[in-house]
């Protein structure tokens, strides 16, 4: 997340300027400490020069660390090792002559497969690099520390080595590792690969450390009126300039889908003007000329030090290269959030995770992948209801998937706590609903589940009305419930036959399903108290007890089989959980319902080993399902087949259902969830229904049956809890 700091001082004339990007997070008195430190003596000496820690697609077995030799005569790092983040001893007779470069990887084979067998690699180490920041230490044969960065995955340092291709770059050998302003991104590819420099000299290499630039600011603009910024620049070499460049693109061109450098707003220079300090350090500023409004600003700054060092801010191969806002205030007057999606470029491909979309698994994932654009050519607006600042989130991807968008943010400057989200009308509008409840249920017990709302979606420049918005599980969600991202996630799938394939691997290619095989086999070994025993040790019994009370409260007939998350926590005793997924057809849904969706009776034994469909008619509907009884009857699912079959492992999901049936899941505690629902989206369904239809008899209709769904969630939580308590007696 961006760190803001105090604005600093105000130019004459000109409004507040607000904090925008604490690039550097330099506190006050920190550019005379930097300067304190500058300029280094430059040595001979053997550097850690490049890391490639956080490859694209999670391919960890692509991890890489480059050692540079930045003197002018011959070291031996015979016998030299590293010895924190990873481990790895170079060989007795290894020499690094001047200039030159070595390089430790995960997987020689791997990465000679996609940079070539010209590169000298020294070996292979041990150990993974962490994707959130390590520190990396390289000694000599005595044990003595030669060179060391604690680097980190969020700013002020380089964002695009996370996960995005880039690797990270040293700037300067003989300026100081830790210093963030010392490392740069390397040039990102068209498409994710892992890229970088390795064996080679960086893209990013210099002599002379450029000048830092730190603090930028700059007021929201608005029709009309110049936009200030403002920003602080410090170097011991003096500095010769500092410039703003800027460019406005006019929203009206989204979707035109363009990638033409000669079709793109051209890029217009301003000086920036010192307001404060001296020849080495100062506060500077200038005026960005007035916009017309529903213009996306982009702008970069540079400085350029005495030597002619240049510097560049946003990085040019940052993932976000610019500074980015929306000309224009918060024009919302709807009772939900505004949400602006504007496509610049070529339109994106559904996107693709570790397997095709028949399932199966990809091709030799050690070979360059040609994917989707890697860098994000789209732009997202947001607009809050009652008033408040729009907030605009650039470079983000927008990947179309099935009834709306897949939108990729960037993971410094998540919506509402989330850098994946799911945008979707999908089918019905019940299931726009419907799938928000569950959520929302779902949170209320405790159980980790995604965010998840609605927004008015306009489609560059289209109204498209109001849709679904469900946050991804990805490394962003991991860590806002407070989970290790580096565990291990699978999908599941309905359309598997073993576990294998039924379970797709999200990140962490390279160990595969072992751990999954082995938990699950020993599973179904076992039983009584010798399975239960094996179920407080390996899974977190709070999530899977609550996940499976509430798919009985909802009657999410299709959340035992398949439509979930799974995720284990890292290390050799990393517990499971469940994490619920895909909640359209619940509340009562399913295929060939009652049009009332007034089925209550979906029994206690749903999804537990030994649950057998009915003969006969179920449920008051015909069977036939694919899995052999009525249309919702599924197979008991891996796990919840031998849990809920457990008898101590039941015994405490019968008590946490019933305490959520008397507490959470009750008419008196949903009526103002539903009622707060039904008036902020009312508005939206007879809008949207004026879009797409435009008749006024239509919109009349699609909010009678608005009204209709919603009371039918009321009757769910009325008829479903009665069944629910009366069945918990049964057992007792």
């Amino acid at each position: 997340m961006n760190t803001h700091l105090p604005a600093g001082p105000t130019p004459a004339g000109h409004p507040s300027l607000t904090p925008r990007r604490a690039v550097a997070r330099l506190l006050v008195g920190s550019s005379l400490i930097l300067l304190a430190h500058l300029p280094w003596v430059a040595t001979a000496q053997v550097v850690i020069n490049e890391i490639m820690y956080h490859p694209p697609d999670d391919r960890d077995e692509m991890q890489w660390v480059e050692v540079h030799n930045a003197g002018s005569t011959p070291v031996s790092i015979g016998g030299w090792s590293f010895t924190k983040g990873v481990k790895f001893t170079f060989a007795k007779d290894l020499t690094l002559p001047a200039g030159g470069f070595s390089v430790i990887c995960r997987d020689r084979g791997g990465f000679r497969i996609q940079y070539g067998t010209n590169i000298p690699v020294a070996g292979e180490f041990t150990g993974k690099l962490s994707h959130g920041g390590e520190t990396l230490e390289l000694s000599d044969a005595k044990g003595q520390k030669v060179d060391s960065v604690k680097f980190d995955d969020k700013e002020p340092w380089p964002v695009s080595p996370d996960g995005m291709s880039a690797s990270l770059e040293r700037i300067v050998a003989s300026a100081p590792s830790d210093l963030p302003q010392n490392w740069a991104p390397s040039v990102l590819p068209l498409s994710p690969a892992p890229a970088g420099t390795p064996g080679q000299r960086n893209a990013a290499a210099a002599t002379n450390l450029p000048p830092i630039l730190s603090n930028v600011q700059f007021a929201p603009p608005l029709p009309g009126k110049a936009t200030p910024v403002q920003v602080d620049i410090a170097d011991p070499d003096g500095l010769r300039s500092a410039t703003l460049l800027f460019q406005a693109i006019d929203t009206a061109t989204a979707g035109q889908r363009t990638a033409a450098p000669s079709t793109a707003p051209a890029w217009k220079e301003i000086a920036l003007q010192r307001k404060a300090g001296d020849a080495k350090k100062g506060t500077f500023s200038g005026d960005i000329p007035a916009l017309p409004e529903r213009q996306i600003l982009r702008f970069r700054l540079a400085a350029v030090d005495e030597t002619g060092a240049t510097r560049q801010l946003p990085h040019p191969s940052d993932a976000r290269p610019t500074f980015s806002a929306y000309v224009g205030g918060n024009t919302n007057k709807a009772l939900i959030p505004m949400v602006s999606l504007f496509e610049f470029g070529p339109k994106e491909m559904p996107g693709r995770s570790l397997r095709n979309s028949f399932g199966g698994p990809r091709p030799n994932r050690r070979g360059p992948q040609v994917l989707e654009p890697v860098r994000g050519a789209a732009c997202l607006v947001y607009m809050p209801p009652g008033g408040g600042p729009v907030q605009t989130l650039d470079h983000i991807r927008i990947t179309p998937r099935q009834g709306g968008w897949k939108l990729r943010l960037q993971k410094d400057q998540p919506l509402q706590e989330m850098t994946t989200v799911n945008v979707m009308f999908e089918n019905q509008p019940r299931f726009v609903l419907a799938e928000h409840l569950a959520y929302e249920l779902y949170r209320k017990s405790g159980t980790t589940a995604p965010l998840s709302g609605h927004w008015r979606i306009f489609h560059n420049g289209r109204p498209t009305g109001y849709h679904l918005y469900v946050e991804q599980p990805n490394n962003s969600f991991f860590r806002r419930v407070g989970r290790d991202p580096e565990g291990d996630v699978y999908k599941l799938l309905w359309y598997g036959h073993d576990i294998v394939s039924q379970h797709e691997k999200k990140n962490n290619p390279e160990t595969g399903h072992a751990e999954l095989v082995q938990l699950i086999e020993a599973l179904q070994r076992s039983n009584g108290d010798k399975q239960w025993q094996l179920i407080q040790q390996r899974f977190h019994l709070d999530s899977f007890i609550n996940y499976y009370a509430v798919n009985m409260c909802i009657q999410n007939w299709d959340g035992f089989f398949n439509n979930y998350f799974l995720y284990r926590a890292p290390g050799p005793t990393g517990k499971w959980e469940i994490i619920p997924w895909d909640e359209d057809k619940t509340w009562g849904d399913y295929d060939g319902c009652s049009p009332r969706y007034d089925w209550y009776t979906m029994p206690l034994t749903m999804g537990m080993t030994g649950d057998r469909p009915k003969s006969g008619i179920l449920g008051g509907f015909e069977m036939g399902g694919i899995h052999g009884g009525p249309s919702w009857w599924r197979h008991p699912g891996w796990f919840s087949g031998p849990l809920l079959a457990n008898p101590s492992f039941r015994a405490k999901f019968r008590t946490r259902l019933r305490e959520i049936c008397n507490t959470i899941f009750t008419p008196d505690q949903w009526e103002p969830i539903l009622a707060r629902m039904e008036q902020e989206l009312e508005a939206e369904v007879r809008y949207r229904s004026g879009l797409f239809h435009g008749d006024a008899s239509a919109s009349s209709q699609t909010v009678a049956e608005f009204k209709l769904h919603m009371d039918s969630f009321r009757r769910q939580v009325t008829h479903r809890r009665q069944f629910l308590l009366k069945e918990l007696d049964k057992e007792e």
